[in-house]
């Protein structure tokens, strides 16, 4: 008793795995980003404490004009940050999307096998009733001959 899109379903079963792998691995970059903004964000509220502390006390230009830069870059960096982020939000629920098609398509078939493999249980049921039937009424036969 073989299904007779057996194939197709493994394919599907496939794909399906391989959407998976790829959304994680997409669901891992993204949280990477992340735990880098975080880190970056981070760095760049310590910097700027240090920077407060320091004009509480008496410092010089050049100490200033390396800190403003720095903090600017950071300040770029983070929003740049942020845009890969929000495009790697959209390519994971892109790829979210596509997960849940396979999963439909895969489970679809699955569906499909269950009813081909109860309609064959009833089908085979149905042949032992009337092999049995047949049987019992041969025994009558006989007995009544």
């Amino acid at each position: 008793m073989t299904f007779r899109f057996e194939a197709l379903l493994h394919l599907r079963k496939n794909t399906e795995q391989q959407e998976q792998r790829e959304m994680a691995r997409r669901q891992q970059h993204l949280s990477a980003r992340r735990s880098e903004l975080e880190d970056l964000k981070a760095s760049g509220a310590h910097h700027r404490a240090g920077l407060q502390s320091r004009l509480a006390q008496a410092i010089d230009g050049r100490t200033l004009a390396l800190y403003s830069p720095y903090l600017e870059s950071l300040s770029t960096r983070s929003g740049s940050y942020e845009t890969i982020i929000t495009e790697s939000e959209k390519q994971v629920e892109s790829k979210r999307q596509e997960l849940i098609e396979a999963m439909t398509k895969r489970r679809a078939l699955e569906i499909l096998k269950e009813r081909e493999l109860l309609k064959k249980k009833q089908q085979a049921h149905k042949e032992e009733i009337a092999f049995a039937d047949e049987m019992a009424a041969t025994r009558w036969q006989r007995k009544g001959a």
